[in-house]
């Protein structure tokens, strides 16, 4: 019976557990194992009375008496039948002191975290123990909440894939740019740059020479360079080279599907949207 009701108990979720998205209630069982002799009936009585109050006096629901057994699976077994969510456990006695000794647990059966808390005095009467024990619940009750974070947190659905209706086209995703676009790209970009940078030398050079005489004799000079003209269109074509490699670098991680770079006659024309 016992294997059957363990089974039980991992099959039925504890009470007190709120849907996902509340806030859980507490349902505390109360296990008095404490080890009293028959003369003090009446102290054993008013120790579960005083772990009953504490755990009515934080608010949390006090679930029906399940007996005195005090081992892990004893516990949860008792716990299931009586639909609670936690376990206060108290257990000890006298100890070599002429006093008592007891010891607390609070335990809560999803998150399977505990907490402890210790009464004790020496040379002391059976009244003062239990007031002992009582200092000593409120405190480890106040823990409960601590015991119960993240249990009702809300798992993310699964994804769910839809559909198209009858006669629409399906969405195709586009692809991500291949590394050889990529490089292509890279390599045109700074083959343009290079190629502006060349360009711009001989234009500078072009301009230099513009005006100054050739062919001279000793009768005079008979011609003269003129180069600002083809100076002019070598410095056009190359600063247009250079601006459409920055470009295409620029937006080498993107598609420019609509960018077009055209050589006409008298330079490089680059158009498009960015």
């Amino acid at each position: 019976m016992l294997c059957a009701a363990t089974f039980a108990a991992a099959l039925v979720p504890a009470a007190g557990l709120a849907a996902p998205g509340e806030a859980a209630r507490p349902r505390v069982v109360v296990v008095n194992a404490v080890d009293l002799p028959d003369s003090l009936a009446d102290i054993r009585a008013q120790l579960r009375t005083t772990l009953n109050d504490a755990v009515t006096k934080h608010g949390y629901d006090l679930a029906p008496e399940a007996g005195s057994c005090a081992d892990r699976e004893c516990l949860k077994v008792a716990a299931v039948s009586a639909g609670a969510s936690d376990v206060l456990v108290a257990t000890g006695g006298r100890n070599d002191m002429r006093g008592y000794h007891v010891e607390l647990r609070i335990w809560n059966i999803a998150s399977d975290r505990e907490d402890n808390a210790v009464a004790e005095c020496n040379i002391c009467a059976a009244q003062q123990m239990v007031d002992n024990v009582q200092n000593a619940a409120d405190p480890l009750l106040d823990r409960v909440p601590t015991l119960h974070a993240n249990l009702s947190a809300t798992t993310v659905p699964p994804a769910v894939s839809v559909e198209p209706a009858p006669g629409a086209a399906p969405l195709v995703t586009a692809p991500d740019q291949a590394p050889e676009t990529k490089s292509q790209r890279r390599w045109l970009g700074w083959t343009l740059i290079g190629a502006g940078v060349t360009g711009g030398v001989v234009s500078g050079v072009l301009f230099a020479v513009n005006g100054n005489n050739t062919d001279c004799k000793a009768s005079g000079c008979i011609y003269h360079w003129d180069t600002v003209v083809p100076a002019a269109i070598v410095a056009g074509v190359s600063a247009a080279a250079i601006l459409g490699g920055v470009l295409y670098l620029h937006g080498k991680g993107t598609d420019h599907s609509d960018m077009a770079l055209t050589i006409q006659p008298f330079g490089l024309t680059l158009g498009g949207r960015l």
